[in-house]
């Protein structure tokens, strides 16, 4: 048997970057393929040299360009600030790369290059004729674009989307109402509090995290039902920078933003009147909260991805632990915790590489999650904040969405692709 090598390009050394590596070794076995981590670039040479070295990666590049141009990835994985987002996407699909996978968000407001101010709804129509401009080099180019929102590759989120297939088949299958959190207690990456290297707090980068699935299920109701994705409308929004203005002493246990929201909430409104409420915050004491809901017209699927009671554990000292990390975020195992073991599995990471390298090995099969969801999602943040701006006023997106750019096929979810969670009776 010939063996066929996935060339696989990591930019950046940080938590994302560190996952994505772990991942790659993780994802099921495929005979006859080998998947080589071929290189890395960082702003800094000595992380991407102890990066090398602790993921075993081939080689490392002072700049993307340079990568792209001797390792010519398979699979390009950006997972860097994100102020790098966009022009390494366009990098990477004018070098040809195949799959492009693309950490969220998919770019900033480019005026934070330049040094400007806006309002937001300057602000958000900039960022999408931006956005227009990176996935017009992409499709052209002929590259697939993943879009890595994690939520949308929960095993859940597989077992709600056959609940739905079955469903239609009876007259059943329509999505009413969802609802999700994601929450910490403060990203530590050193970018976040940063608006021109971050685009923004609480609301763009963990309220995006739910909002993905909320945003998939509608699209795969659509497509199930008539062959199109059903769209969002409009959306109201708040964010807010809560511990900034607290008293001293109350942000001991969190990391106190300064620059950006560190709470953010998006209602959004689907064409067919259903509705979406997702909530992102930097408020959470006790580790990650990762959490999403759906209501339908046959039935309630509950998803208690981070924690969840699965395992328990009771440690009367927390020493004895070493540096073990049970749950991410959880600043003490002192009690009672809930752990998480391999947690790359349970917040979708893996599922979500295996797809990008389907879509390597198949020229036929595309991302699930791809540039419609980016799109959408782009639209929604940057709304969101236009509409925090006006106190929470609902805010008409269809120029962007039902009346805005269209999507080819390809670049539409299809649920027959996405995975099987549940045995057959």
């Amino acid at each position: 048997m010939t063996k066929q090598t996935i060339q696989v390009a990591i930019n950046g050394t940080g938590f994302a970057a560190d996952y994505t590596a772990k991942t790659y070794g993780m994802i099921p076995h495929r005979n006859g393929v080998d998947i080589e981590l071929a290189g890395v670039v960082s702003g800094r040479r000595e992380n991407a040299e102890k990066f090398a070295a602790s993921h075993n990666v081939s080689a490392i590049f002072e700049s993307h360009a340079e990568m792209l141009a001797v390792v010519r990835p398979t699979i390009d994985n950006i997972c860097c600030a994100n102020f790098a987002h966009g022009p390494y996407t366009m990098e990477a699909a004018q070098a040809s790369v195949p799959v492009i996978v693309l950490e969220k968000p998919p770019v900033i407001w480019p005026g934070y290059a330049e040094g400007r101010t806006a309002a937001a709804a300057q602000k958000k129509c900039e960022s999408m004729d931006y956005l227009t401009e990176v996935f017009d080099v992409v499709r052209d180019a002929g590259s697939k674009l993943l879009y890595a929102e994690d939520f949308v590759y929960f095993d859940g989120m597989k077992g709600i989307v056959e609940l739905l297939t079955e469903a239609q088949k009876t007259g059943k299958g329509k999505v009413l109402y969802q609802r999700g959190v994601c929450a910490h207690q403060g990203s530590h990456a050193p970018a976040y509090d940063t608006p021109e290297k971050s685009g923004g707090g609480a609301l763009f980068n963990k309220a995006c995290h739910p909002l993905g699935p909320a945003l998939f299920l509608k699209q795969v109701e659509g497509v199930l039902a008539n062959g199109k994705p059903i769209r969002p409308v409009s959306v109201s929004a708040a964010a807010l920078q809560v511990l900034k203005h607290q008293p001293e002493g109350t942000g001991e246990f969190f990391r106190v933003m300064q620059n950006v929201d560190d709470f953010g909430r998006l209602t959004v409104v689907f064409e067919d009147q259903t509705i979406a409420e997702v909530i992102g915050h930097d408020l959470s004491i006790s580790g990650i909260r990762n959490e999403f809901s759906v209501i339908t017209d046959f039935a309630q699927y509950d998803l208690r991805v981070n924690p969840n009671n699965e395992n328990e554990l009771f440690m009367p000292q927390s020493e004895h632990a070493g540096n073990l990390l049970v749950r991410e975020k959880l600043p003490t195992v002192q009690g009672t915790s809930f752990p998480r073991p391999n947690q790359f599995y349970s917040h979708g990471y893996v599922s979500e590489m295996n797809d990008a390298v389907a879509c390597a090995l198949n020229e036929n099969q595309y991302p699930q999650s791809g540039a419609l969801m980016a799109w959408d999602t782009m639209t929604i943040l940057m709304a969101g904040y236009e509409s925090s701006e006006q106190a929470g006023a609902a805010v008409d997106i269809t120029e962007f969405t039902t009346n805005g750019r269209q999507f080819e096929d390809r670049e539409i979810p299809n649920p027959a692709l996405f995975g099987s969670v549940f045995q057959r009776a």
